[in-house]
C-alpha cells in the first residue's frame, strides 16, 4: 500500500485552478456546439417532425404568400430581379439551386411574410421551379451580439456573402431539415 502526504494548497491556487478549469471547461462546450453545428449541412437540423405548432403554422403562411412566386416572372415583376448569389448553388450536402433577391428587402429587417430571396431549381425543360425562400441580413446592418431569429430558429453566418441567412424550404421537402441551409433533393444538373 503506497502512503501519499498531503500539503495544503493555498486558497488563491484553489481558486485559480477551479477558474481555469471553468473556463476549459467553457470552451469545450462552445467548441462541442460549434463542432455539431458543422457537422449538420446547416446547423438547423429540424427534421420536418420535430418542428414546432408555431413553425408549421409560420411556413403555411409562407407558403400562402410565395405561391403566386411559382412562376419567376411573377417574382421579377415584384422586384426578385437579382441572382445572388450568381449561379446555381451547391455543395456536397445538396444544393440551394439559383437564389434571385429583392435589394429593397435587404436590411435589418426579419419578416416572415417578406423573404428576402427565392430559391428556383433549374428544370430539364429549362424552367425554373420554386423550391424554397432564403431570409437574409446584412452584417453591417445587423447591431445585435446575437443572430436574428426566425420561427424560433437563429440564422447562421454566412462569412463569404457577408450576410446572416436562413433557409426555409416551403415547395421542396428536405430530408436535412425544413431549416437546412442544403437540400439533397435539389440538383444544379439542368443549370446552363
Amino acid at each position: 500500500m503506497r502512503s501519499s502526504s498531503l500539503h495544503p494548497v493555498p486558497r488563491h491556487a484553489v481558486l485559480a485552478c477551479r477558474s481555469h478549469a471553468w473556463s476549459h471547461a467553457r470552451s469545450l462546450l462552445v467548441a462541442a456546439v460549434f463542432a455539431a453545428a458543422c457537422e449538420s449541412p446547416s446547423g438547423h437540423d429540424h427534421a420536418d417532425g420535430d418542428l414546432t405548432e408555431a413553425q408549421m403554422q409560420g411556413i403555411a403562411q409562407v407558403r400562402g404568400v410565395t405561391a403566386r412566386f411559382q412562376s419567376i416572372a411573377a417574382a421579377q415583376q415584384a422586384g426578385y430581379t437579382a441572382q445572388y448569389p450568381a449561379g446555381c448553388a451547391q455543395s456536397a450536402e445538396g444544393a440551394q439551386a439559383f437564389h434571385y433577391l429583392n435589394p429593397a428587402l435587404a436590411d435589418s429587417v426579419v419578416d416572415l411574410l417578406r423573404p428576402e430571396l427565392f430559391m428556383y431549381e433549374p428544370q430539364a425543360d429549362g424552367s425554373l421551379q420554386l423550391i424554397g425562400v432564403d431570409y437574409v441580413v446584412p452584417f453591417d446592418a445587423w447591431k445585435s451580439d446575437r443572430p436574428p431569429t426566425l420561427l424560433g430558429v437563429p440564422f447562421m453566418r454566412n462569412e463569404p456573402l457577408g450576410v446572416w441567412a436562413l433557409h426555409i424550404w416551403a415547395w421542396r421537402d428536405n430530408p436535412s431539415g425544413m431549416f437546412a441551409a442544403w437540400n439533397p433533393t435539389v440538383s444544379c444538373r439542368h443549370a446552363k
